[in-house]
């Protein structure tokens, strides 16, 4: 090799000297919001696909998905230009690569940040700091609240910095991340940030203080786990408008690539945590969210909520059942979320519970029930944790006469299931007693989505349908689950011969196709039996309560799964189902028939922005004094099927959640997208979030997203 010579040598270091100066300027730049494109609000996606790989490009273009971050003139404070950062449910999450890969010189990171509004959104600045030992993204974290308008100084030190993960530390640092999705949160649509001149810092003089604790609303004495995410109360009659646009958004709602659902889509930013609904008989609102928090309203559009935990349930675990650790069942899978009252107006909850440092034998079923306006509650220990109530679906008005019916399932299916109904004592307290048997080798009757009632009260009688995974003789596997329905006479306890109604889908082992059940104005019974991905099978009595002969049994749609029933005062039946026809994309499809009339064609109310699995855990109710409709549901699916690119856009959002789904040693990474070749998704369980409630005011014509003023107001 030729040897160097001076001239060549002082040419190379001032090269060397120039490129350095060039990098650091460059990455100066970037974090200066100087650079277009440097800030980015989606991953980086196109380091590994090109733009006609990505699902994303068939309904947003990936430069918008990424373009959240817009370069102005602005509020500047340093350079030329500020970064503006607005709509942060649509973009939750954003970032910038291109950063000093070694920060341990450094004491700090600092920005300059101009508020519109002091909205009180958390949002968590992030070093990406990927230790290549573990399978997720590591992080090092701090929090700052948005309570200021105008400029504020922030000032973060990495010795304060908490990890997410197993970071490296400061000595490798991949990139600044803002998160507002991370751990549950919801951001405020109405949050609008310039950033500016964000660098790494030799010294902090006033570093950021550590941000309050989330407010929480359970202060009892034992650890406390949800299913669901936790409720913020600090989010409760905010003063921002709870749609970010000038029109009330109209089912059906098509979401966006990545993930983008309601709150994204519409800026939907409701006063109170949406849930699931119910009624009391003069059709007072109560929205339950996560099993244990009870949601009303006054009539100037006033939330207050009540947790069933702090006072009620933690106390009676704790003391009678002996936990050392309290876990809610408030997944979807086992959980009632009807809340039902009698005639009296006593209020009645059921909650599942179970201690997490013990077994499947700590799972107890909880009966709370109220004399006092759901003020105070006595609680009362079930014979089966998994229970469900017999709910109002219309003409089944005598349910009000007692305590509710109560139907129990011994575990999952195929089991056995029971009906007990409370009596109330002459002192107001009640008696639960011995349940009864229905029927061996049934499906459990705890329907998850759909709220698929499964009995109604008519007089002293109470008439029940369910099914059985069994092969009757004569048939096959392949005829279906077959449903069955039984009366029950309340004044002797005594049950009737089964009568059976029809075939469920086309397995008879699928503990997915199990009856609902409801009675018109006339009297007469209608019975659908759910298929899974298969129409389901509807038929009706053909007397007025009576059970022995019912009409020829018809399919209807196809691709349908978890539906239930609703009639109303012009017997026109009502059923909302995940429906995956065609081409295994779910939705959410409203079924209706009008009496004297065929089953409509389904009307689709949500629109998934992709195909392969959800799960919405949705439930359909019905006003008892106005008849509106009411359809809660989770926008964010506690299960999900994600190809590569799909899983990168997911966990960008929520950080969080990566490291459980990565936890165990047979985690398998998705591989692909799903407009490529080879590809490989994965299924993960995240907890289902963000939920979301439409509203009908006219017997299901036209559905829009509920706010505060549907349940303090009913149409005329």
């Amino acid at each position: 090799m030729r040897p160097c010579t001076w001239p060549v040598i002082v040419a190379c270091l001032i090269l060397g000297v120039a490129a350095s100066a060039q990098q650091q300027t460059s990455w100066h730049a970037a974090l200066d919001f100087e650079v277009e494109g440097a800030w980015r609000t989606a991953p980086d996606l196109l380091e590994e696909f090109t733009a006609d790989q990505l699902w994303a490009t068939r309904s947003i273009p990936f430069e918008e998905l990424a373009g959240g971050v817009a370069l102005t003139e602005e509020h500047v404070r340093s350079g030329s230009l500020s970064g503006r950062w607005a709509d942060h449910p649509r973009y939750p999450t954003i970032h910038c690569p291109e950063v000093p890969a070694d920060w341990s010189r450094w004491q700090g990171v600092g920005l300059w940040a101009w508020s519109e509004a002091a909205t009180s959104e958390r949002i968590t600045i992030a070093l990406a700091s990927d230790n290549p030992e573990t399978p997720w993204h590591d992080y090092l974290l701090q929090d700052f609240i948005v309570d200021w308008t105008g400029w504020r100084r922030i000032e973060v030190s990495l010795a304060q910095m908490e990890p997410l993960g197993d970071p490296i530390g400061p000595g490798r640092i991949d990139g600044v991340y803002f998160f507002t999705k991370i751990f549950d949160r919801q951001p405020n649509p109405h949050t609008v940030l310039y950033l500016d001149a964000l660098t790494p810092l030799e010294a902090i003089e006033e570093p950021l203080p550590d941000p309050p604790a989330p407010a929480r609303v359970e202060t009892g004495e034992l650890p406390f786990t949800s299913a669901v995410p936790r409720f913020d109360p600090s989010l409760l009659n905010h003063d921002w408008p709870e749609i970010a646009q000038d029109t009330t958004p109209i089912a059906p709602i098509q979401y966006r690539s990545y993930f983008k659902t309601e709150r994204a889509l519409f800026g939907y930013f409701p006063r109170f945590q949406p849930g699931f609904v119910s009624f009391d008989p003069t059709g007072r609102p109560i929205v339950r969210y996560a099993s244990h928090l009870l949601q009303t309203v006054d009539t100037e559009g006033r939330w207050s909520y009540v947790s069933l935990v702090e006072n009620v349930i933690e106390p009676y675990a704790r003391e009678k059942l002996g936990f050392t650790e309290l876990a809610l069942m408030n997944r979807g899978q086992i959980t009632e979320n009807a809340i039902r009252f009698d005639a009296e107006g006593d209020a009645y909850v059921l909650c599942p519970i179970s201690d997490p440092t013990g077994d499947w034998r700590t799972r107890t079923g909880l009966l709370l029930h109220s004399r006092d306006g759901m003020r105070t509650w006595d609680v009362y220990r079930l014979p089966n944790y998994m229970a469900r109530f017999e709910k109002f679906v219309g003409h089944n008005d005598d349910r009000l006469s007692r305590p509710p019916v109560i139907l129990l399932s011994t575990y999952h299916s195929p089991t056995t299931v029971f009906i007990t109904v409370p009596r109330k004592l002459p002192d107001g307290t009640l008696e639960i007693p011995e349940p009864t048997r229905i029927a061996d080798d049934a499906i459990a009757l705890i329907p998850h989505s759909g709220e698929a009632n499964q009995c109604v009260t008519v007089g002293d009688t109470v008439y029940i349908v369910y099914g059985r995974l069994v092969v009757l003789p004569g048939h096959t596997k392949e005829d279906g689950v077959p449903a069955y329905i039984v009366q029950y006479d309340l004044r002797t306890g005594k049950l009737s011969e089964p009568v059976l109604l029809g075939f469920g889908g086309r397995n008879a082992e699928d503990g997915h196709n199990w009856p609902a059940i409801v009675v018109d104005s006339e009297g007469r019974f209608h019975v659908i039996i759910n298929g899974h991905h298969d129409p389901f099978v509807y038929t009706h009595s053909l007397r007025p309560l009576d059970i022995r002969e019912w009409s020829e049994p018809i399919t209807v749609a196809q691709g349908t799964t978890y539906g239930g029933l609703i009639c109303d005062s012009e017997d026109t039946l009502y059923c909302v189902t995940r429906n995956s026809h065609p081409g295994y994309r779910f939705r959410l499809s409203l079924h209706r028939k009008k009496a004297g009339q065929p089953w409509e064609e389904p009307m689709h109310l949500v629109l998934p922005f992709k195909p392969y699995y959800e799960v919405y855990y949705h439930r359909l109710v019905m006003d008892p004094a106005t008849e509106r409709l009411f359809l809660s549901y989770f926008s964010q699916s506690g299960s999900i099927c994600v190809f590569r690119d799909e899983y990168l856009a997911y966990v960008y959002q929520w950080p969080d959640r990566e490291i459980d789904f990565l936890r165990d040693e047979d985690a398998v990474l998705p591989t692909g997208t799903y407009a490529m070749e080879p590809r490989k998704y994965q299924f993960y369980s995240p907890p289902p979030s963000e939920m979301s409630i439409l509203v009908s005011d006219d017997r299901g014509d036209t559905w829009r997203l509920a706010t505060t003023e549907d349940f303090v107001t009913a149409p005329e």
